[in-house]
């Protein structure tokens, strides 16, 4: 899928009632254009020219990496009524 943007133009305008904005083909930054305003927001199928395009891109620079789960950041464990005891003490 790619996302089309389209902007209203004046209503005054002699040409099309849209301009297109931008195309994008990542999913989050198309989600993100909805909260645009007067904007519309469109999914088109992807021509399989761009497909191509970017199973290339990918083939050609896609590194593997193995997968590292992160460790947690254990911090100074406090306890409710300590917390409100520095409170008091800062006053």
């Amino acid at each position: 899928m790619l996302w089309v943007v389209l902007r209203p133009r004046l209503a005054n305008s002699a040409s099309a009632a849209f301009d297109i904005l931008t195309v994008t083909a990542d999913p989050s930054e198309g989600e993100a254009l909805t909260d645009a305003g007067n904007d519309l927001v469109a999914t088109v199928p992807m021509p399989v020219s761009i497909i191509e395009t970017i199973d290339g891109f990918i083939a050609e620079h896609h590194v593997e990496r193995p997968f590292q789960k992160r460790q947690r950041d254990r911090g100074e464990p406090q306890i409710a009524g300590d917390r409100a005891a520095e409170r008091r003490n800062r006053k």
